[in-house]
């Protein structure tokens, strides 16, 4: 809902600009990527104007559903939250991605060792994922090791952020746990339990 939302008002702003917002599949290369370079402008600019209007919720709630990349709503909105110290909504906007990727992580490890008994750690460690994402062929292994980077990278920024805002330090601790544990791939469900945190109801 909150995408619909925020997609209706860059149609909105291009339109009032006078800036490409529809495309078609004829449409030239260079057509295309003016529509794209304005749909990015608008983006940006409603980003901007919703922040300034402090519509934090309705963010987190793009940046959750995964529409765009990161570099276009999460990691402005978390640089705004470290920037303004909002620490509560810097932690609900991070922690659900990362409990994602740790999720699938494991779904896959408990699939493979039901199959196998065991998990080749390091040949896991060893696999070059990007390799693996842009080939055609499937593993669970490969699998494994792409979720595993995805959450690492994730931390990695998270606790770039927490740093920077100078989070409660017991809280830092738990996530650099969780990364070590994500890391030599000894990570368990419970691990996670204290990243699921909720923002308090509006009044």
């Amino acid at each position: 809902m909150s995408y619909t939302k925020f997609s209706k008002e860059v149609n909105k702003w291009l339109k009032a600009n006078g800036l490409p917002c529809y495309g078609t599949a004829y449409d030239s290369p260079e057509v295309t990527k003016a529509r794209l370079d304005a749909w990015m402008c608008g983006s940006k600019t409603m980003l901007r104007k919703w922040i300034s209007e402090r519509r934090y919720r309705e963010l987190i709630s793009c940046a959750h559903g995964g529409w765009y990349q990161d570099d276009v709503i999460f990691e402005p909105l978390a640089e705004h939250f470290v920037d303004n110290h909002l620490f509560d909504e810097l932690r609900f906007l991070c922690e659900r991605s990362i409990r994602f990727s740790v999720e699938d992580m494991l779904s896959v490890i408990k699939s493979e060792k039901e199959e196998h008994g065991a998990l080749d750690i390091e040949t896991i460690r060893g696999i070059d994922v990007p390799s693996y994402v842009a080939g055609c062929s499937y593993s669970r292994l490969g699998e494994i090791a792409k979720h595993r980077k995805r959450a690492l990278d994730q931390l990695t920024r998270y606790t770039g952020y927490l740093e920077q805002i100078h989070g409660p330090a017991e809280y830092l601790e738990q996530v650099k746990r969780l990364q070590d544990s994500v890391a030599d791939l000894t990570t368990k469900a419970k691990n996670l339990k204290p990243f699921r945190f909720r923002l308090a109801a509006e009044r």
